[in-house]
């Protein structure tokens, strides 16, 4: 009888390392993505200051790649929020990765924009669509998680939400002015997460 107990609990034992094993390989695989788009905002950025005067470049875009950096931050910072499930399947795992790729995606658009030549700045940053599309997306998987964690409707949920509308404000115009204080909005948007982060939580 108590070598059957022994058994059990030695099968208990393994399922709990392979839950362990199932966090590590979704949070590795999540800073992995992560890792690749922060690299790629860096070595951007790092040409934009090394050839500054090489051509004009597009305020808004640098603003907005700055934005991206502080973006991929802020969801590495909360890496340690997929250790809160304790269970995981394949679904769990595509959805988890989809924030991370999806980010990726905005950014390569982004970052392509800022790269190429442009003969002036009004179609430099106006008109990404795509790039605003991804972002507002990267936002209903933002929202998501928080339900798929179980935090529900927060104050980051009223955030994100902000920074949903006001890109898909932006996908539909090519305004410059509106872009610039569109841009303005989700900065003050993630400063204030961030904020509130600290101070709050």
């Amino acid at each position: 009888m108590s070598s059957r107990k022994s058994r059990f609990r030695h099968f208990d034992v393994s399922l709990a390392a392979m839950d362990n094993i199932n966090t590590l390989l979704v949070a590795f695989m999540f800073i992995t993505i992560l890792t690749l788009g922060i690299a790629g905002v860096l070595a951007e950025l790092a040409e934009v200051v090394r050839n500054v005067e090489r051509k004009q470049r597009d305020k808004l875009l640098i603003g907005w790649a700055l934005l991206l950096l502080f973006a991929y931050f802020s969801l590495f910072w909360h890496t340690a929020d997929i250790t809160l499930l304790e269970e995981w399947d394949f679904g769990l795992f595509l959805f988890a990765e989809t924030g991370p790729v999806l980010l990726l995606f905005a950014t390569q658009i982004m970052l392509g924009a800022l790269g190429a030549e442009h003969e002036g700045e009004q179609d430099s940053s106006v008109r990404q669509s795509r790039f605003f599309v991804i972002f507002a997306l990267l936002q209903v998987w933002s929202i998501a998680a928080g339900f798929v964690l179980g935090a529900g409707l927060t104050m980051d949920t009223a955030i994100d939400a902000i920074v949903l509308l006001t890109c898909l404000v932006l996908a539909s115009s090519t305004s410059r002015p509106l872009h610039v204080a569109g841009l303005t909005v989700v900065w003050i948007a993630y400063v204030t997460g961030a904020v509130l982060e600290t101070w709050v939580h």
